[in-house]
């Protein structure tokens, strides 16, 4: 397979992990008895409770398999050295934390009281707790990957008109990211959880579908000093 093909295959699985993880938690949720998605975050639909949380499970290892996709193809995809690199390597980063996330399970829904009261006296498992740290670190990384990837988005004619979207990605995925964390609104995260959660799904299936397109014939604009 030529580079091109490579990176269009890699494009394409990157959009398709977005599209696959919002038809599972949409699918999940429809197959749930008792779920409240204003109410309930995602995770909540792959817990060990969960009716059918297989169906979460392979939404979120595909999206983890999607940031990875992405993360590779974007390797020596874009003229700019050192920000281009970091940016995919905290893509693949991102996307190794998401199939972690995936295999490692909440015991229950961590916005119903009866699991909360759980979590605070420490009766759950190693993996809720890794799921939960490692869902902090998902986010995280969602944030300083588009505004690493913005710089150097600058120096590529292919890529300069994507460079205001990531910032303004990496910017309001932090500040809903700060809205989540400080449970401002109760009852209502699983709501702004998926609120949150759209913004930097778009920003992957924007970035995968321009990996399909891209040319490796194209010049940059300017050196970056």
């Amino acid at each position: 397979m030529s580079r091109d093909g490579l990176r269009r295959l890699l494009g394409g699985c990157a959009v398709a992990g977005s599209v696959l993880f919002t038809v599972a938690w949409l699918v999940a949720w429809s197959v749930q008895d008792d779920y409240s998605p204003r109410r309930e975050d995602i995770s909540a639909l792959a817990a060990l409770d969960a009716q059918h949380a297989w169906i979460m499970i392979a939404g979120i290892v595909a999206l983890g398999l999607g940031l990875l996709a992405l993360g590779l193809g974007l390797v020596n995809a874009i003229h700019d050295g050192a920000s281009a690199t970091v940016g995919s390597v905290l893509l693949v980063l991102a996307g190794l934390d998401f199939v972690a996330a995936g295999l490692a399970r909440n015991d229950c829904s961590s916005e119903l009281q009866a699991c909360k009261e759980r979590v605070d006296s420490g009766d759950v498992s190693w993996h809720h707790n890794v799921h939960d740290l490692l869902g902090v670190a998902v986010f995280l990384l969602l944030v300083i990957a588009p505004l690493v990837l913005a710089r150097a988005f600058r120096a590529d004619s292919r890529w300069s008109d994507l460079r205001r979207y990531s910032l303004v990605t990496g910017a309001l995925t932090f500040a809903l990211l700060l809205v989540v964390f400080a449970e401002a609104f109760e009852g209502w995260n699983g709501l702004l959880q998926r609120v949150l959660l759209a913004v930097p799904l778009l920003w992957i299936a924007v970035l995968g579908t321009r990996l399909a397109r891209a040319s490796t014939q194209a010049r940059p604009l300017r050196e970056v000093s």
